[in-house]
Formats: C-alpha cells, sequence, structure tokens
C-alpha cells in the first residue's frame, strides 16, 4: 500500500473499526460451525472495504446520519463477499485477498453454503436499516444481486466463446461488476433521502468507477505482483476469460490468443500498444467518475471520495 493510501486509511480508521466491528459481529455465532465458521472467515479477512466505505461516503455527503449508512453498507459488504465467494469456486481460485479461498480451506459444499448465508445475511442487514426509501433500498439491492448473476453467467459463456465483441465484454462487466458499485453509492444516498438529483449523479459516479475498477483489474490480472494483488495472477488467462484486453489483441494480430504464452501475451500487449490504449480506457471512466463528484454537494466526504477515486486509480492491488 503506498503511503498516500496509508494516510487515506488511517484518517478513516475510526470510521472503518466501527464498521469492521459490526461486520464481524454478524458471523459471530456458534449453534452451526460448519455454516458459521466460514462466514466469519471471509469477513475477517484483510480488505479495503471499498464498497462499503463508499456507501458511507456517499451518505454523508448528502447529509445523512452514520447510523443509517451502516446498514446499507454492511449489506453491501455482505452481498459483495457472496460473490467473492461463489466467484472463486467458479474460477477454481486458490487465493482471495492472500488467503486461501473459502472451498480450498474447507470444500466446495461448504463454500456454496456460506455464499448463500452472506447472501441472506446481506438482506437482513439492509432491512433493519433505520432511514432512507427502504422499499425502494430493497427493490434496488434484489436488483442488482440478479444482475450481478447475469453478468457472471455471461462471463461464464464467454469462456467458450471464440469471438466476443468489446461491446459484449463492456456489457457483462457492467452486470459483474459496476452494478454493485453503483448500489454502493446509491444505497447512501437514498439512506441519507438525497433529492432525486443526487441520487442519480452518485449512481452515475459509482457506474464510472466500477467500469474503470474492472477493466483496471483486468490489467493489474496480467501485470500485476502477485504479492500486492493478493491473489493468482494470470487467473483469468488460465481460464481463457474474455477481456478488453484479448478482445482488441486478437482482433490486432487476427489469431486466437490462446495460442500464446502468458509471455508471449504480455509481450505483445506491450508491442501492439493495446496496453496503453486499455489504460486510457480506464482513465477515460474514472475521469468521468470525478466529473459526476464534481456536481455534488462540495465538502469533506466529497473531497474524500475524490481522494479514495485516485487511491484506485493508482492501486496495485
Amino acid at each position: 500500500m503506498s503511503q498516500q493510501a496509508k494516510i487515506f486509511f488511517n484518517d478513516l480508521k475510526p470510521l472503518l473499526d466501527q464498521f469492521q466491528e459490526r461486520l464481524v459481529a454478524i458471523g459471530q455465532k456458534h449453534q452451526v460451525p460448519l455454516f458459521y465458521e466460514p462466514i466469519q472467515y471471509v469477513l475477517t479477512l484483510p480488505g479495503k472495504r471499498i464498497r462499503p466505505l463508499l456507501t458511507i461516503l456517499a451518505n454523508q455527503t448528502c447529509g445523512g446520519r452514520l447510523n443509517s449508512a451502516l446498514y446499507p453498507a454492511l449489506a453491501v459488504e455482505l452481498l459483495h463477499n457472496f460473490t467473492l465467494v461463489h466467484d472463486d469456486i467458479m474460477d477454481n481460485d486458490a487465493l482471495r485477498r492472500g488467503q486461501p479461498t473459502v472451498h480450498k480451506k474447507w470444500d466446495v459444499a461448504t463454500a456454496i453454503l456460506a455464499g448463500d448465508g452472506l447472501m441472506g445475511l446481506a438482506f437482513k442487514k439492509l432491512l433493519e436499516a433505520p432511514e432512507g426509501d427502504l422499499l425502494t433500498m430493497m427493490r434496488r439491492f434484489t436488483d442488482v444481486m440478479l444482475i450481478i448473476c447475469e453478468g457472471q453467467g455471461l462471463d461464464k459463456m464467454f469462456e467458450t466463446q471464440s469471438e466476443v465483441s468489446e461491446e459484449q465484454y463492456l456489457e457483462m462487466i457492467r452486470r459483474k461488476t459496476a452494478v454493485l458499485i453503483e448500489l454502493s453509492c446509491e444505497l447512501g444516498a437514498l439512506s441519507a433521502s438525497a433529492a432525486a438529483e443526487n441520487i442519480e449523479r452518485f449512481r452515475q459516479f459509482g457506474y464510472n468507477l466500477g467500469m474503470a475498477f474492472q477493466i483496471q483489474d483486468d490489467v493489474l490480472d496480467i501485470m500485476a505482483d502477485e504479492s500486492k494483488l493478493g491473489k493468482t495472477v494470470g487467473s483469468d488467462w488460465q481460464m481463457h476469460k474474455q477481456t478488453v484486453l484479448s478482445i482488441r489483441l486478437r482482433r490486432e494480430l487476427r489469431q486466437k490468443v490462446d495460442d500464446l504464452t502468458f509471455e508471449e501475451f504480455k509481450r505483445a500487449l506491450n508491442e501492439t500498444g493495446i496496453l496503453n490504449q486499455v489504460q486510457d480506457m480506464y482513465r477515460d471512466f474514472f475521469n468521468r467518475a470525478r466529473q459526476a463528484l464534481k456536481e455534488l454537494p462540495q465538502n469533506d466526504s466529497n473531497q474524500k471520495l475524490q481522494e479514495l477515486t485516485n487511491l484506485i486509480q493508482n492501486r496495485r492491488w
């Protein structure tokens, strides 16, 4: 983690500690150890808590009360962890945040059960939200859960398709990744009973940040330092996942990129200029996210969102 990131997260430590205390307490039940121990394990894994932080800061930007933000923030983090546990099973990943994945530490059946439990706990926590339009929040939460599953389905389908367009890829990552970051921001604004135009601006901020995050993630999966990334480098490559990198390289070389070795693939991305193109692509989404923030109330919480956006763009994890 960079020095700038350490300072940023240290400033928010009291807030994040309060959130983490509530998060860990959710899994502290012992009547069914096979069910709750993997959940507790997932919730105590090290993480930046980016999505719940977005929820809380969106709420605070719109003048909301911290307590009203914590419930949707917890729901978002639980939903996120549900997707990670099941995603790791589908991709057979061995590491998550530098630690063994649930299906490796236990087994696949236990991991499926833990993921199901995280989803149920997410709905339970959101239903406890003390403020905001709860019906709208629940509708959006349910819609997004299904959209994420659709995105994961598309991602899996694309593994066996030799031709996937860039437009199809962008729609897949919108569903798989961007909608959850969009929801995180939207729920924060809704929990603060924000004006409709500010709720929409936060949706735009979250969407663009989410698109940037996933495209950047695809680059990091190929180019990052595994010790900093916290998961296996090249896992997308090994699973033959369609990313904007592979789609553009296939179009440029007019051949299947699956025939290349991993090192040849990385070298070709540099030599063709595609790596630079894709980096420019996610920078553009980051800039659109910043523009949305400029149209929202300007206060300390908005400033923190600007700083967080910069940290995400400069991340190596």
